[in-house]
């Protein structure tokens, strides 16, 4: 999934429109200047940059084009996000890569290991999503409110 568009249909303007305006703050109080923040923000985010669209609450599926042998993990949920990274729960790992989930006979190389933790997570930082994963799926906390308005499948969400 790719582009403001595509992000705006998956969970609204609104949604969208904080999300970025928080990632335009980041950079201001960093000493950015907020015109050049606003455009290197919306570029990155309509680019489907990681540092500039990862939130919590979203999956990330493993590109198509990566080895499985070099990521044996299908898909991410970002539990948190901070100003360097995310930290993220693997959500469904390949059964040839781990058929024992942890411990001594685990074929996860031991430094993914942690990840597969889902009460804890483990730190990822954002350049590591851009090299192996897209974002898939975010459910916004607005969508939780009982009076959301969700567009349906295969429709633009927008004046239908």
């Amino acid at each position: 999934m790719t582009g403001l568009a595509s992000l705006t249909w998956l969970i609204g303007t609104q949604a969208l429109s904080d999300h970025i305006l928080a990632r335009v703050n980041e950079l201001v109080e960093a000493g950015t200047e907020y015109a050049e923040a606003c455009a290197k923000v919306t570029d990155a985010a309509d680019a489907s940059e990681a540092w500039a669209i990862a939130a919590t609450r979203q999956t990330w599926v493993r590109r198509h084009d990566v080895d499985p042998d070099e990521m044996p993990v299908r898909s991410l949920y970002v539990l948190e996000r901070t100003a360097t990274h995310v930290v993220v729960a693997y959500t469904d790992v390949d059964q040839a890569a781990d058929d024992t989930d942890d411990g001594d006979r685990a074929n996860l190389q031991p430094q993914w290991i942690a990840q597969n933790d889902h009460s804890q997570g483990a730190e990822y930082p954002f350049d590591a999503l851009d090299m192996s994963f897209e974002l898939a799926a975010w459910e916004p906390f607005e969508h939780l409110l009982p009076t959301a308005a969700v567009p349906a499948a295969g429709t633009t969400g927008v004046g239908e």
